[in-house]
Formats: C-alpha cells, structure tokens, sequence
C-alpha cells in the first residue's frame, strides 16, 4: 500500500484548515511556477481539487490547473512513485480532470488526453485517448485539435493516417490563437518533412521568435546544425534550450554525450546520464531505455552491465516505451543469464500492442524460427505480412526465405520469393540485398540479370559494408559476367573482404591465383590463401579441399599424399561432398597412401554421385558399366550415366556415345551415339566417336571431311583413339589426302604408347619403306608386339617376313606357324596360304 494518498489527504486537510484563502494558495503557486519538487504539485492540485469539491474556484484557481499541466509538470509530478502510489495518484488527476470537463471547461478534455496517453502501463487507454480528442474538439478547445491533428499526421490512437488534414488542423490553431504549443506542433511536422538543408533553414528561420525569442523548440535547431555536421554549434543550442527547461534538449544531450559524439567537446558520459535522467522525469520516455540501451551496449565497447541496464530498461517499460519492451523481451527470450521465455512473450506482446512494427518481425522469428517456443506458421507468416504493410524491412526478406523454402505452401515459390527480397532491398534491409542480389546473378526464376545483381551488390557494399557482397561482386568481376572482366579489381574486393575476418574471401583468393586470372598463375600464393581458409575454428571446407589438392598434385609446394587424404577426410566432415571423388579415387588408383580398394572406391563415389556431382555419377556409371569391383551392370552404368548427361557431364555424354557405337547393350541401336557426341563437342569435349559417326554416317549423313575434323581436334586433345584413327585417315585418304608420312608420325604416337593396331601399321611401314625410311629390324619389333597381341594383320605380315627373312632370319616354319595363327584370327590372305580357315584349339 502506497503512502501518497495519506499525504494527500494531509496537504488537503492543512489548506482547508489554514487561515489562507484558496484563491491566495493558488496565487503563491502561480508566482513561484516551480513544481521541481514533486510534493509542490501535489499541494497545488490539493487546493484545485478542493475549490472544485466545496465550489470555491474561480479564474485564478483555473489559472493554477492550467499551470499543474503546463511544461510537462503533471507527468513529472508521478514519475519516481511507486506502483501502488502511482493508481493513487492517477486516480486523483483523473478524477480533478472530470470535475473540470463536467464544469464546461473544455481544455480539461487534453489534460485527461495527456494522462492517459502517457500513463504507465495498465493506465494508458488508446481508445478512451481518441474519445476525449473528439469530443474536446468538438468543444472548441484548441490543445485537443493540436493533439488530433498530429495523432492524424502520423496515424495515431485509431486515427487514419491523413497527412494534409493533419497539417490543417494544427495551422488551423496557429492562425488562430498563434499559440506556442501549435507552433511547436507545426515546426516538428516542418522541420522533419524538410528534405534538404536549406529547406529545413527556412522552417526555423519561420519560427526564430520562437526559437531564439521564446527559447523553444531548440532542438530542432540543434538537430539542424548537427547534420550540418557543426557540432559546436549544436552542443551550444542544446545547452540554451537546457538552461531554459527543456526536456527534449535535455535528452538530445543526454544521447549525444553517451554515445560518444560530443567527447571531444568536454562532456562525460556520467553528465550525459544525467542529462537523460532529467530528461525521463520530464516525461521524454525514449530517454530511459537510451539510459539502459547503453549500459547493454556501451560505446567503448566495454562489458554489457545488466545490473544498471536491467531497472533502466523496466522502468521504461512502465511508461510504455516500445523500444525497451523489447529490448527486454529480446533479453529474456536469448540470453542464457536471464531467459525467461513467458517473461519474454510478454514483454514482445506489449510491444506490439504499442503497434511497435519491429515487435511484429521479431515475434514473427520466434514462432518460425526459435526453437524454444512451439512453432506457429500461419501466426508467423500473418505478424510478417503485418509488419510488411507497415512498412518494416525485415518482413518482406523473411516472407520470400519461406517462399523460397516452401515453408508457407508445398512448393517452392521463387518468383515470390525475389519479388520480396526486391522488397526488403528496397526498404534497406541488407539481408534482402543480398538475396535479391544472389538471385538476380543465378537465376533462380529462370533467367539471369547479371547488371541487377551487380547493382544490388555494389550497394551493399558501398552502403552496409557487406563484406558477402564484396566477394559476390569479385567472382562477377572475376568472370565478367554482366560488366567487363576486371580480375585486378576482384582481388582488392576480396583483399578487402579478408581483412574484415570475412574468411571465405581467402578461398576466392586461392583460386584466382591458382587459374591465372591476373595474367599468370600464383601456385605459391594459392596455397598459401587456400591455408588461411582452412584453419582456425571455422574453417571454410571447401578450402580444406582445395589445400588437400595442393598436397596431392604439389600445387605451390611439395607433395604430401597422406597429408592430402587427411585434408579431403576433414573436408568430408565439414560437408563438402567433392572430396568423397577424390577419396574414391585415392581407393581406385592406390594413392594418397591408400592401397587399392575397389569397395571402398564405390563407397566415396556412391556417396559423391548421390548427393549430385556430376563426375561422380559418370565414374559410378564407369564402375557399374565396365565392371570395376563388381559384375557388370549395364543397366545400372546406364542409369548413372544418363543422371551425369542430365548433370551436364560432357564425359558421361562421350561415354554415352560409346555405348551405343560399340554396342554395350544387344539389340540396341548405334545411331543415338552422334547426339551424345554431338552435345559433347558443343561442351568443348571430343573423341574419335564423333568422327566415327561422319566417316560411317550413323545418325547423321556421311561425310569424311568432317570425320578427318573431328579426328584431328580430338587427337589435338590427347585422346590416343583419336590419334590412331587420324592416323589411319592420312594411310586410307578418309577425307583428306593419302599421306604416309604424317600417317607414320600419328600411329607411332600411339604404337609406342601400347595400341597395338596401331603398331602393326607402323611394323608394315618401316618393314616397307612406306612413309619412313626403311629399317626392317626394327619394323619386325613393331610386328612381333602387335602379332604377339593377336592382330591378325601384323601376324600375316610378320609371317612374309619370315618366309622372305625380311629383317629377321628366313624361317619357313615361323612363316606358317604365324600364317596359321593369323588364319585363325580370321585373316583371308593367311587363309588362302595355309588352305582355309582354321580353328583356333581351345
């Protein structure tokens, strides 16, 4: 129980008792106008409330309520009482106030305004608040217009939103009355629709007598010469406006010294306390959660002080400051010292119902996306189209993230989802800047616009720092994509971005210096960056990766394949599926200190192909269709080839290609072969195939120059089929002319390197002379290698050089016995020489 209304009743008690009169109490007041001492305004109402209650008021009596409300003295009067004090005392106020309306005294109906727009919580009414504007301007009274007009300037208390009919209520009165309280209404209104400097001059230089005559509303001049940057200047006003009782003044230096802005001019952080102190006795609510704001977040960047912070932030809450309901509400929903999740929802609610739009967003994250509170989607998703409507940033962004991830409907809607994106980039929301910008660059509604991007891009950069847009706009510049290639400028992007701890950047890094993009490669120094994203406590994987390939192929230094294997195992770990293709392959070849596993091969690639990478799923289609560690399974190869073709796997098309030329499947046909080794080339990949399919036209018309093309591009490729049929192109004349010479250069190439068809030839040519210089020795080494492989040309061949001791000695019975063989390899001529084909014995 409160002691106030004892007191009271003895200030009452005391006047009524005293040889005084009423009107001489009220005339004391009056003359002395100092209700810095609460207890003062207290005895002062004592006397209105008792000349209302025994009849005795009169003009002065009514001079004295109207000062008790006058300079924000009313609110101040109440603000240091305790709770059960307080319901007293609003009880009073309230009740002084009615007996004043019911007396005809309209101006009554804005103080009963005041005393419940600012009451504490559980005292404020909206709606009574709108009530009492009405009908106080219906009665004529000049503060009640004020108070609407401003309520319908910025939608306020149930008003709809009407800036013009807002305006013209208030000018309304200035033209009227010319009252101060109108003109500081209309300045406020002016000065904050002022879109430049000198805009904003000429509303001040308006209102000089009121600000340099009156010394009031100083702070708006104050404000103006702080985004003039003339601080001096500002700090100077507001301590004018200070030494004239202003509140506001008070806490524009209150927050000006505590955050640090005006240090170098003398003032402490301890008198900007105390500036916002004053500041909330007089009623500026805002200045008591920046009291508390900054004991949370100091500007020296020094320990949060939750034990100063916490009081500062309630007491706030009492008078209904949205921003400090829910900076507690974020306090007691997040943090571990002080959780209370009931406390929390509370404390955000009340914020919400003070149509605080950040409380809207912020519920919003708790019922999608807080995992300790139950989660409510349709509640979610309707708070952010709420606080969309009204203008939040947030909103839009985490609407097209629930589209993008079908959390509002069964299928992903990205063109949605890039609409509100679009939408939170506009309103600034770095987050939707992003986003926008990530899809603008790859397309996620279907096509690409690379200059969106990039401007979307550029202006998180230049406006939020955004060290994620920094390195986004380096890979465009990188790649050139929507504006010229700039690699140099992409590296100062990326330099930049590392600085900042954004570690990601020194794996973008790596990989411009390792691919030459600055006009040469760097291995030393891709290394050495691909090193820095791999380490520490969050490593980047993929650059654990690429450090891994480093140690495997010595790239920029020495070769360490255990080392390597180790840094593809912790790539794995940390989620970056590409190494499981490198582990298979260190399992495949017997590598990276591993012996060959063929099982373990299939385990990685499985893994690697599963989750979608396109090189898997053509080596896993190689491993089923051609029987690695397992029986063949064309049906299986098949189908893992045609997901890498779907993939985009030029390999898998090639290979593709080779299964239908060479017939892997019975009963299937060739002729699809030519569109797998089609779109292959179109990708920049090439074989023999292709060649194949023009110089025998299968699915597509015949044509020899077109093979002999394709055969001389895929042979400049490396591919030693390739090159063994360009060779055989110049033997036979297939689409160009016969040339033995550059025949022999090609099928060498290849003989040497094991092909033995190839060997045959080169066997016949030195043996004959016919495109080299005889030596027929060393023909018959080339023949032995390929008869001795069963090429039944080269063992028909090796045979007339043994019967003729062409390069070896003259043996009649090595002849036949070669002859023999070639004719059981189906060879005519042998045929013909030995009297028929022959069997070959099993």
């Amino acid at each position: 129980m409160g002691t106030f209304n004892v007191e009271y009743l003895n200030y009452v008690s005391q006047i009524a008792n005293d040889s005084m009169s009423l009107t001489e109490h009220a005339e004391e007041f009056i003359n002395k106008n100092d209700y810095s001492d609460p207890h003062t305004w207290y005895k002062a109402h004592a006397v209105c409330m008792l000349a209302e209650q025994i009849g005795k008021d009169n003009d002065t009596i009514v001079r004295l309520y109207d000062q008790l409300f006058e300079e924000s003295n009313c609110i101040h009067s109440a603000m240091r009482l305790n709770d059960a004090d307080y319901a007293l005392w609003f009880d009073d106020v309230k009740e002084l106030n009615r007996l004043f309306i019911d007396k005809g005294y309209a101006r009554a109906y804005g103080y009963q305004y005041e005393l419940f727009e600012r009451g504490r919580y559980g005292f404020k009414d909206t709606e009574f608040c709108k009530e009492l504007l009405d009908k106080g301007t219906a009665a004529g009274d000049d503060y009640c217009q004020i108070y609407m007009g401003n309520c319908k300037y910025y939608g306020l208390f149930g008003y709809e939103e009407n800036k013009e009919e807002g305006y013209r209520l208030i000018k309304e009165i200035v033209d009227k009355t010319g009252s101060d309280l109108s003109k500081i209404f209309l300045l406020n209104l002016e000065s904050r629709a002022s879109e430049s400097a000198e805009e904003m001059w000429a509303v001040i230089q308006k209102n000089d007598e009121l600000i340099n005559g009156k010394k009031k509303a100083m702070y708006v001049l104050a404000d103006y010469y702080l985004r003039e940057g003339e601080d001096k200047k500002a700090m100077d006003t507001l301590s004018e406006g200070i030494a004239n009782d202003s509140p506001f003044c008070n806490y524009l230096m209150g927050l000006l010294t505590v955050n640090g802005r005006f240090a170098e001019h003398g003032q402490t952080e301890e008198q900007g306390r105390q500036y916002l102190a004053t500041a909330f006795d007089y009623g500026v609510i805002y200045a008591g959660f920046i009291q508390g704001y900054y004991y949370l977040y100091p500007v020296n960047g020094g320990d949060n002080d939750f034990e100063k912070a916490i009081p500062q932030l309630e007491f706030a809450a009492k008078y209904n400051s949205p921003e400090a309901l829910l900076e507690l509400a974020m306090l007691y929903l997040y943090h571990n010292d002080y959780k209370d999740i009931e406390k929390g929802i509370s404390y955000l609610d009340r914020a919400i119902s003070e149509d605080f739009v950040k409380a809207l967003a912020e519920k919003a994250y708790v019922l999608l996306d807080y995992d300790q509170v139950e989660r409510n989607v349709e509640e979610g998703k309707r708070l952010l189209e709420l606080a969309m409507e009204k203008g939040n940033d947030y909103a839009p962004y985490r609407l097209g993230l629930g589209y993008q991830n079908a959390e509002f409907e069964e299928e992903s809607d990205y063109e949605k989802a890039l609409y509100l994106y679009e939408l939170a980039a506009e309103r600034g929301n770095l987050s939707g800047i992003e986003m926008a910008g990530r899809y603008n660059r790859y397309g996620y509604t279907g096509e690409a616009y690379p200059e969106k991007a990039l401007a979307h891009y550029r202006r998180g950069v230049e406006e939020f720092g955004s060290d994620y847009c920094r390195v986004e706009l380096a890979m465009m510049l990188t790649n050139g994509e929507g504006t010229e290639a700039n690699a140099a400028e992409a590296e100062k992007l990326y330099l930049e971005a590392l600085d900042n701890g954004y570690i990601y950047a020194a794996m973008r890094l790596g990989l411009i210096y390792e691919d030459g993009y600055l006009g040469e490669a760097y291995p030393e120094k891709a290394r050495e960056y691909y090193a820095i994203a791999a380490d520490g406590d969050n490593p980047v994987a993929e650059s654990v990766y690429h450090l891994g390939r480093c140690y495997r192929y010595g790239i920029g230094g020495e070769e360490d394949h255990a080392k390597a294997f180790e840094l593809f195992e912790k790539a794995l770990e940390l989620g970056f599926m590409d190494s499981n293709v490198d582990m298979a392959l260190a399992y495949e070849e017997g590598t990276c200190g591993k012996e060959a596993n063929p099982e373990k091969a299939i385990e990685y690639m499985t893994a690697a192909a599963e989750a979608g990478i396109g090189y898997a799923q053509y080596k896993l289609g190689c491993y089923y269709t051609y029987g690695y560690g397992m029986d063949v399974n064309l049906a299986e190869g098949k189908k893992w080839l045609m997901a890498a073709v779907d993939n985009g796997s030029p390999l898998a098309m090639l290979t593709m290609g080779d299964y239908y030329l060479y017939g892997y499947e019975e009963g299937e046909a060739y002729d699809p072969a030519f569109e797998f080794y089609k779109v292959a080339e179109e990708r920049g990949y090439i074989s023999e195939g292709l060649g194949i399919c023009y110089q025998f036209g299968i699915g597509t018309e015949k044509d020899e120059k077109m093979a002999f093309n394709c055969y001389k591009m895929a042979a400049e490729r490396g591919y030693d089929s390739a090159i063994y049929r360009l060779g055989q192109a110049y033997y036979f004349g297939i689409g160009t002319d016969k040339d033995r010479v550059e025949a022999f250069h090609y099928l060498k190439q290849v003989a040497d390197r094991g092909n033995m068809d190839a060997a045959g030839y080169i066997g016949i040519m030195l043996v004959k002379g016919d495109g080299a210089e005889v030596d027929q020795e060393y023909g018959v080494s080339y023949l032995i290698q390929a008869a001795e492989a069963d090429n039944d040309y080269a063992q028909y061949e090796l045979g007339n050089c043994y019967l003729k001791g062409d390069g070896v000695e003259q043996s009649d019975d090595l002849a036949m016995e070669w002859y023999s063989k070639a004719a059981e390899n189906g060879n005519e001529d042998a045929q013909k020489i030995i009297g028929g084909p022959r069997k070959r014995r099993r």
